[in-house]
């Protein structure tokens, strides 16, 4: 057996007094290697963190991975290819014009007012390169009528109606403004306007005068028939009387515009919608489902509307296409 110097035993002795009481013994490392340390058990490793602390790290890594999974589901819903992305996107898909795209604004109220304080504003330039394109397809000097449409409610279509006909009236166009939404008739809202009597009221049978109903807007000139309070559904806008209605008081003005419910949810509003000289079609900007829209597109195509364009609206100043 080979001696052993003072020195040797000494460092023996300090090894061993710092092992704690459960690690495992292990071969004293190579000179010159660099490592010292003893190898912990898992046992030694919980007493010395505390069980607490390694509860605290587990809950910590369940929480990180529900954060990451719902900022990836976040981010694959706006994402989503079913949405209509940019207005290349929207011209591909349904084979039409993007005739302007219309920005966001605070609420309707906001639009209203600025239509008529900013006349410069991006928001009215749309509004007449919108007018624009429609008179390029349509004879000089002859009435127009225009059904404002949609796939889905909260697309902007009634807005788009009601801030079009309040500019084009400021500037000298006689225009008139129809709801007929029967589903939610909101057009007498944004006016500050009685909603009764309007539209179901002159389509009953015993009507009262056309100009005991036709409401004018005092800042802007624009006329409007609210959809009124009596039942109005599809049957009464394609009947004979309605039609009656549209040519008598379309020779009145350069433009009548008609705010339908969304096609999705009445879609005999595609015929109505028919009858009319053009179509022109609100797509929500990111929001839109590019299945529904398309379809109604396609039927309101079958029932003869003639689309003029698509019109996006409520698009984010970062975002225009």
């Amino acid at each position: 057996m080979r001696a052993t110097t003072p020195s040797q035993r000494q460092g023996s002795l300090s090894r061993r007094s710092i092992q704690p009481p459960h690690a495992r013994p292990v071969p004293s490392p190579a000179a010159g290697s660099g490592q010292a340390w003893p190898v912990l058990s898992g046992l030694s490793l919980l007493s010395g963190l505390g069980i607490g602390l390694w509860l605290g790290l587990a809950a910590g890594l369940v929480a990180g991975a529900a954060v990451w999974v719902a900022g990836s589901l976040l981010g694959r819903r706006r994402e989503d290819p079913r949405d209509f992305r940019d207005a290349d996107a929207v011209e591909a898909a349904t084979d039409l014009a993007v005739l302007a795209a219309l920005p966001e604004l605070p609420d309707g109220a906001h639009a209203m007012e600025q239509v008529l304080r900013d006349p410069a504003s991006t928001l009215a330039a749309d509004l007449r390169a919108i007018h624009a394109a429609l008179l390029s397809t349509h004879p000089v000097g002859s009435p127009l009528t225009v059904a404002i449409a949609s796939a889905e409610k909260g697309e902007g279509r009634s807005l788009l109606a009601a801030t079009l006909g309040r500019l084009l009236a400021s500037e000298g166009q006689r225009v008139l403004l129809i709801d007929a939404d029967w589903c939610r008739p909101g057009q007498h809202a944004l006016f500050a306007m009685k909603a009764a009597p309007g539209l179901a009221e002159l389509l009953s049978p015993h009507p009262p005068g056309v100009d005991e109903v036709i409401r004018t807007d005092p800042v802007s000139g624009l006329d409007l028939i609210p959809a009124g309070r009596g039942r109005l559904g599809a049957r009464a806008l394609l009947s004979a009387r309605m039609k009656t209605l549209l040519a008598d008081l379309s020779g009145g003005y350069d433009l009548l515009l008609l705010d339908l419910p969304p096609l999705l949810d009445a879609s005999d509003a595609m015929l109505v919608a028919g009858m009319m000289d053009r179509v022109l079609y609100a797509i929500r900007w990111r929001h839109t489902r590019r299945g529904p829209t398309l379809g109604a597109l396609t039927r309101l195509r079958k029932a003869r509307g003639r689309v003029a364009g698509i019109v996006l609206t409520r698009v984010g100043p970062a975002e225009a296409p």
